[in-house]
Formats: C-alpha cells, structure tokens, sequence
C-alpha cells in the first residue's frame, strides 16, 4: 500500500507540475493579450491581471489537493484578504510557499527573479501582472517595491531570498526592511510549515516524499517600522533583525 500510495503522489505532482507550465502559457499567450486588446486603461489592465493569477492560483491549490498531491491550511487568511498597501514577510521553505500566499490575496505584486522574466511559460504572467524585476540594481528595487505599497497593492517578500533547506539557519537580506523604511508600509508577518519536507532548492519534483506534504500557513501580526527620521541603515538593521527573531519565534512555538 505504501509503494502504491508513492505511485499515486508521483503521478499528482507530475500532473501538478505540468498543469503549472501549461496554465501560465495559456494565460501568456492567450488570456492577458486579450485583457489587453479589451481594457485600455493600464492601472486597470494591472488590476485584472492580478486578480486573474489569485484566482487561478487558488484554484491550482484546489486541484492540487483534489488530486492528492498537497494538503494545507490556513490560520489568519482574513488579515491577508483585508490587507491594502501591506509588506508581507514569510520564511521559504518551499516552491508552493508563493502560490499559497498569492491564492489568499487579491491587489499582490511580488519580486521575481530575472530569470523568470526568461521563462516562456511564466513571462507573460509576471509581464501583466507588473511585478517587480530583481536586475541587480538594489536602488532601482527599493524605488519599485516603494512604488507598488504606495499605490495599495500589497508586496510579498522572502527575505531568505531562496529556500533555505531544513535544518539551515535562514540568512536575512536586508532589502525589504530599506523598502519598509522608506515606505512606511505596514509589516505583516506569515510563517509556512511544510511536512515532510519536500520542493526544496536543487531537488527534482519527481523526488516525492513517502507521505503527501502538509502546509501550514499562520498569519501574524504587523511589526511596527522604524520612524523615517532614524537613519536608514540603522533602521533597516534593526528591523531585519526584528522580524527575522520574530520568525524564529513563532516557527519555533
């Protein structure tokens, strides 16, 4: 029953994962080319496309545990739905941890690497949806992610900014707490659980673990930010040290 059962994982998160690639080449090439033949008005267009990957995203985590491939749940969800203008910060223990947290809020950008700016199946998706590039230029970043809070949408970050493997102190960067900084955003707290471990940095997909994978996601509270009149340096480094205790904290309760 358990080689049967590992089979069956198998075969849901292959399934998964190809739903994945094939879900954001549909939205490339043929959902968000037509909201923008349709809507004229940019801020708009933005607007729906964001709202267009909460609801797929949600609806992928659906299908995700109908299949049998994830189970997961969710303590706070209403903080994240209620959320305007917000700085979401969460620990990154896995691949799904953005998918989860985007399929609670609506008005969400996030940073993307630049190398998934490249990806064909993703490029169109993160294009429409304007989030944010990370091209190596910290500045230019911070200017952007200050941008989006100000504007109400809310901005998720993972200050890890990577998986961390289990077992491995988490590194904090510093990037998020010079945008809160300057912002002035409200600082809210996630943390995920995943267990067992499984999508870490490096490992294949097809690595499946003996049982299906449990998320926990729990919504906290906001961190208060450093006033804007304490040097920024100072301020940022306090705050990251803040919030990543805090992490620790709470994953540790």
């Amino acid at each position: 029953m358990k080689a049967l059962a590992r089979f069956w994982l198998l075969i849901a998160t292959g399934t998964s994962f190809a739903l994945f690639g094939l879900g954001g080449l549909f939205l490339a090439i043929v959902v968000f080319p037509l909201i923008n033949l349709l809507v004229r008005d940019r801020e708009q267009r933005t607007r729906i496309a964001q709202q267009t990957v909460h609801r797929v995203w949600r609806t992928y985590v659906r299908i995700m545990v109908f299949l049998g491939a994830v189970s997961y749940e969710v303590h706070g969800a209403e903080l994240l739905r209620n959320d305007r203008g917000t700085l979401v910060i969460a620990n990154h223990p896995s691949l799904l941890d953005i998918v989860f947290i985007m399929s609670l809020m609506e008005r969400t950008q996030c940073v993307v690497k630049a190398g998934v700016w490249r990806n064909p199946f993703m490029r169109g998706v993160v294009t429409a949806a304007n989030y944010i590039p990370n091209e190596n230029d910290p500045e230019r970043l911070i200017e952007d992610c200050v941008a989006a809070l100000e504007a109400g949408n809310n901005l998720v970050i993972f200050p890890e900014g990577s998986r961390t493997p289990p077992g491995v102190k988490p590194k904090y960067q510093r990037g998020f707490a010079y945008i809160a900084h300057r912002s002035q955003a409200p600082v809210r707290l996630v943390t995920i659980t995943c267990s067992p471990p499984t999508l870490l940095k490096g490992e294949p997909w097809y690595k499946v673990p003996s049982r299906r994978a449990h998320w926990v996601i729990q919504v906290h509270e906001h961190i208060d930010v450093p006033d804007q009149s304490i040097q920024s340096a100072i301020a940022a480094r306090s705050l990251c040290m803040q919030v990543e205790r805090r992490i620790e904290e709470l994953l540790a309760a």
